[in-house]
Parts: structure tokens; C-alpha cells; sequence
């Protein structure tokens, strides 16, 4: 990959793959288009932007905090590490161009697993128009990527910030479901998952959408298209990485408002994954709420605006006399959501 770096020493696959042949294997998976001049396999990419402005964002998954090896695949590994990325550079209304990718891992680890992951990172960026372009190898104790995804943004569009959203807009979610990931992870928490290859195994559970639940939470796949089209319309938007509360709460203390979600607006949501909660002894509420790695976007419109794939879930106000926040049904909501250091 463009500036590849052994790292500490030359690295080994299981199988005894040297890096050079492990690149060997992975380059042919990295197809480019006509934006890009300079691809893998020299000291740098070159690419050409559709725009001057730039639009660039990373994320890092590591192996037993982001993911659990048993309860997933390298195949949705790399997806999943794509849209985390991806989905950043489209919540601020600009489409995605190219990635790089840094990828360490155990001197044991299979040739395989570097190429699966390449193969579907690539896969997933291409999906949404962009190309891996280059990246680094390294030896670590432990399987970690860390993406970096860049982006552009039209010359006469303004960049959709949290910091847009006004009283009386509607706030809508770029997804019909919503909580999927997080249901799916409690699945692999519970220790009721087990994956071969990209077929998921379940112990004990009846629930006939679990299976899907796991692959939503090992391999995401909102629209994130949604984030460029609309990035006119907009007035505020984000994705939801963190939970509909702790990301709300970020996007509400932006644009100092409060965002007050409509409860029947999440019914549904909820209903969905009641049967699965009943079996995990879990309040499905939690998952709806606080549930991260959705990656949908969420944003603020003015009424009468709502494009098509957003459903109205909520409206901002004026924040209140405790400052701005998130409300439920006009009632504080517990919980915090996810956090990388809780």
C-alpha cells in the first residue's frame, strides 16, 4: 500500500507470508478510478478533487473494545471500519473520495485476515464512490485499524455543522429502524454468538431476527448517501455513532437547543426488538436510546423539508432553564450512551 511501513520488524502471517507477498495479495483488491493518479504501492497517493475543499476524518477499531474476533469476521471488520469512516465525511454534506488504512496485528495472524479485510474495506468505499488509495502494515499485540477517509465538498456549499439547528425545525433520522446494533451487540455481550466465516451461530435464542442483528452490529450498512444529498436542505446533521442521547445531546449543545423526541416516533423501533430484549432480560428502550454504531444520520430540517429516507423524530426548542439537551416526550432522559473511556 502507498507508504507501507513493516513496522517493528518484518511481518508474518501464520501461513508464513513475508510482507511483500502479503501486499502482493491484498493490492490486487484496491481498485482505482480515474480520481486517483498515484495509487498503492508507492510512498504516497495522489488524488484529484472533484473540490479544493477538503473534508477528512479517522476512526480506530481494536480488537477486544471495538470488536470480538469470535462474534464477527475480517469481512465485516473491514466493512465496518469503512462506514464508521465514511459516514463522518458524509454527515457533513460532502461526498467520500478516498481512504487510507493502517492495519497491525499479531506476527501470527493469517494472510487471509489482511486480505478479507482488505477486500471488503475496499468493497464497502467503493459502494459510496470512494477508493482505498494507501496505507501503513504494522505489528501490534492485538488486531487494530485505524482509517482515515477523505472527502469533498461542492465550492458553493456551506459544510452542515451541529451548530445549524434552529427552534421550530424537525429533527429526522436517515434510517427506519433504529437500535439494531446495539441489540446485536448484547447478543455477542451475552455470549450467545459465535461466528464461521460470515454466518452467525446463536446458543439459545429463538428471537428469528437475531442473526440479522449481529451482522447489523459486525457490518453496518445505513445510507449514507443521505448525508451529500441533502447537505443543501439541512440545517444541522451528524451520524449516530455514540446513541440517539449522547449524540443528540452533542448536537443540541451545538446549536444550543434542546431536541425533544417524540416517543410514538420510536414505538416502533422499540416493538421490533421487544421479543429479543425478553430473552436477554433487557429493557429495549436502552437500545433505541443509548445504542451506538448506528451510523444513520441525524438531522435537523426546516418543517416542510424532511427529504425522502429521513423520518421526523422529534423537534428542537429553545433550551431550557437547565441549558440545552435532550427530552423525551418533554421528560429527562436517564443514561448517557456510549463513551470510549466509561
Amino acid at each position: 500500500m502507498a507508504g507501507e511501513n513493516p513496522g517493528s520488524g518484518t511481518s508474518h502471517g501464520a501461513d508464513g507470508v513475508g510482507e511483500s507477498a502479503l501486499l502482493a495479495r491484498m493490492l490486487p483488491h484496491l481498485r482505482t478510478g480515474p480520481s486517483v493518479e498515484v495509487g498503492p504501492g508507492d510512498d504516497a497517493a495522489v488524488v484529484r478533487l472533484p473540490s479544493p475543499r477538503l473534508v477528512v476524518t479517522t476512526d480506530t477499531l481494536v480488537e477486544g473494545h471495538d470488536f470480538l474476533l469470535h462474534a464477527t469476521s475480517p469481512r465485516w471488520i473491514g466493512h465496518k471500519a469503512a462506514v464508521q469512516n465514511l459516514a463522518d465525511v458524509a454527515a457533513m454534506g460532502a461526498r467520500p473520495v478516498a481512504l487510507v488504512v493502517a492495519v497491525s496485528a499479531p506476527a501470527s495472524t493469517p494472510a487471509a485476515v489482511f486480505e478479507e479485510l482488505t477486500a471488503s474495506l475496499a468493497a464497502r468505499a467503493e459502494d459510496d464512490g470512494a477508493h482505498v488509495v494507501g496505507g501503513d502494515l504494522g505489528r501490534a499485540e492485538q488486531l487494530i485499524l485505524t482509517v482515515t477517509a477523505m472527502g469533498a465538498l461542492p465550492e458553493d456549499q456551506a459544510p452542515v455543522v451541529r451548530s445549524g439547528a434552529r427552534p421550530g425545525d424537525v429533527l429526522a433520522l436517515g434510517s427506519p429502524h433504529l437500535g439494531r446494533s446495539a441489540a446485536g451487540l448484547a447478543l455477542v455481550l451475552a455470549g450467545r454468538v459465535r461466528t464461521r466465516e460470515t454466518r452467525v451461530v446463536l446458543e439459545g435464542i429463538t428471537d428469528p431476527d437475531a442473526a440479522d442483528l449481529v451482522r447489523w452490529h459486525d457490518a453496518p450498512e445505513p445510507d449514507l448517501s443521505l448525508g451529500w444529498t441533502v447537505g443543501r436542505t439541512a440545517h444541522a446533521m451528524m451520524d449516530l455513532s455514540d446513541g440517539l442521547i449522547r449524540d443528540g445531546g452533542r448536537l443540541a449543545a451545538a446549536s444550543d437547543a434542546t431536541l425533544d423526541l417524540e416517543g410514538g416516533a420510536l414505538r416502533g423501533d422499540v416493538d421490533a426488538l421487544a421479543s429479543l430484549a425478553d430473552e436477554l432480560g433487557e429493557d429495549p428502550w436502552q437500545w433505541v436510546l443509548h445504542g451506538g454504531e448506528e451510523h444513520a444520520m441525524l438531522a435537523a430540517f426546516a418543517p416542510g423539508e424532511v427529504p425522502h429516507g429521513f423520518r421526523p423524530i422529534g423537534r428542537v426548542l429553545p433550551p431550557t432553564a437547565a441549558g440545552p439537551g435532550v427530552l423525551l416526550d418533554g421528560n429527562p432522559v436517564a443514561g448517557e450512551g456510549f463513551d470510549h473511556f466509561g
